[in-house]
């Protein structure tokens, strides 16, 4: 369902099999064929990780999927409880349900488990909501209009109900067959999924229109396609600066921009190191137009003091958007907030040393604390994430509620090469743009720069048009239109709501569960 395939259809349909498979008998077994159930769904998923190394995609993919393996033995556990089974039939992980009621009740209660587990996983040990099951409907409008009102979780759920539906069809009619009844038909289950898609379609037709624009940005996009490396030589900086350097300086007499936008670690050195600043200054001197670039920041924290010979405590390493004004000077600065694991920090790190040396990027990063809004003109106010911070609503939730009419992501994927990661990255985003009802201009380090509509669709995505490839070296002018009185969706006023309310029935459900094991 995910890039680089993107089967999308599979997502309404996938989980059927494992569904009406017999399930192993005893908690254990079932955990544990629920565990490879989620391996596999997440090793393939994130198998485009392992080019950093450390074999991180198999790593990741361990922990990923204990929680479809939570999902399957806490389905199979409230089918029992539902007396789901017909004798003398080895039960399926659903376990066919003969009356009416119970079989909404299994599927509502095990779309609940999922949208829970999916919502747990989101911030557990930092988070990582990568791919939840809705994240594969991304080029379906319809359903991205229900992103206003309940997130991602509430496609997850619905693509849950569908499979849970179509399991529970298979299965009664499956009995009907083998005792002789073959005219019986799922029709509780096949209501309940009608059902759910009507709720859905009704919440879509009702998610807020974003009135035309009245204001537009010219931006333009530099694309460097540069390598990325741990240890930074001389000879790549010296590459680098020439490359991005080199294309604004071309582009922006004929392009006439309003603002130059470089990608996360365009550059691998802090802005304040010597060469790097020159180059940058003699640049804003010659394009005299605004320049927004991720970098490293080294500098003293507000209550730093000097000693005469060094800062106490020394000075701190962010990972950065800055805004320079077209005379060079820097008008405003994001830090990024939500640090990568052992990319940005390692966890633990001064108890582990073995483990800073084996993956660590030899840097500690200081994580940001502050929305900072970067103002682009009258009414253009701007949230940028960086890199992986779109894959969090929250982040891209609070630049909106504190004004921004324009969401950025600044990102290097480049550490991926030509990998699926890119292109899952870049779906991401699409949700943020919807869920918020906003514009979201992407600036890629290697691949996927381009424009996202507030309503999900992406528009002018960097490619080579003779090849469609996308890895490239290049430009691109965005006139981005933006409404200067947007909407306030229901997601940015309360957030995650759904996938909240999802996990706090399935904690009540899992109680139940628990409590009818016991008194067993």
């Amino acid at each position: 369902s995910y890039a680089p395939l993107e089967w999308d259809w599979l997502g309404w349909c996938a989980l059927v099999p494992a569904l009406v498979a017999a399930a192993p008998c005893g908690g254990l077994r079932r955990l544990l064929a629920g565990y490879l159930l989620g391996f596999v769904y997440c090793v393939t998923n994130l198998f485009w990780l392992n080019e950093i190394g450390f074999a991180a995609g198999v790593l990741l993919a361990i922990y990923c999927a204990c929680f479809p393996a939570a999902w399957y033995a806490l389905t199979a556990a409230l089918a029992g409880a539902l007396r789901a089974s017909p004798a003398g039939e080895p039960p399926s992980a659903l376990c066919r349900v003969p009356t009416g009621w119970r079989q909404s009740a299994l599927i509502l209660g095990s779309s609940l488990f999922w949208v829970g587990l999916e919502w747990l996983r989101s911030w557990l040990f930092t988070g990582f909501p990568w791919n939840d099951l809705g994240i594969s409907q991304w080029q379906r409008p319809a359903l991205l209009s229900l992103t206003c009102f309940t997130g991602v979780a509430g496609i997850s759920a619905l693509l849950m109900v569908s499979n849970l539906a179509l399991a529970q069809v298979a299965l009664t009619w499956w009995h009907g067959v083998r005792h002789g009844s073959p005219r019986r038909s799922g029709r509780v289950p096949a209501v309940t999924l009608g059902l759910a898609l009507v709720l859905a379609m009704v919440a879509a037709m009702m998610a807020p229109t974003v009135p035309a624009p009245e204001a537009s940005l010219r931006v333009l996009a530099v694309q460097g396609n540069i390598p990325q490396c741990r240890v930074w030589t001389e000879e790549q900086f010296d590459e680098a600066v020439e490359v991005y350097v080199g294309l604004t300086r071309q582009v922006v007499p004929v392009a006439r921009p309003d603002l130059v936008v470089w990608p996360e670690s365009a550059v691998p050195a802090p802005l304040g190191y010597g060469p790097f600043r020159r180059r940058v200054d003699a640049l804003m001197a010659e394009i005299q137009t605004p320049l927004l670039l991720g970098a490293l920041d080294s500098r003293a924290l507000p209550d730093a003091r000097w000693t005469g010979a060094e800062w106490e405590p020394p000075l701190q390493d962010f990972n950065a958007a800055i805004l320079l004004a077209p005379d060079g000077s820097t008008v405003e600065t994001y830090d990024k907030i939500h640090r990568v694991p052992f990319g940005e920090y390692v966890p633990f790190g001064r108890y582990l040393p073995w483990l800073v040396d084996w993956i660590g990027m030899g840097r500690d990063l200081t994580p940001g604390s502050e929305y900072t809004l970067f103002d682009l003109g009258p009414g253009l106010l701007a949230g940028a994430n960086i890199c992986f911070e779109d894959v969090f609503p929250e982040i891209s939730r609070n630049f909106v509620r504190r004004g921004a009419t324009l969401l950025l992501t600044l990102t290097n994927d480049a550490w991926y090469a030509e990998s699926a990661g890119s292109r899952q990255h870049l779906v991401h985003a699409v949700f943020r743009a919807a869920e918020n009802r906003r514009p979201l201009f992407r600036s890629g380090n290697n691949s996927d720069t381009c424009l996202i509509l507030p309503d999900g669709r992406i528009e002018g995505l960097l490619y080579d048009p003779e090849t469609g490839r996308r890895f490239i070296r290049g430009t691109r002018v965005y006139d981005i239109p933006i409404s200067l009185t947007p909407p306030e969706t229901l997601f940015t006023r309360l957030g995650n709501w759904f996938a909240r309310a999802c996990a706090a029935g399935a904690i009540l459900l899992g109680l139940w569960l628990f409590r009818r094991h016991w008194r067993a």
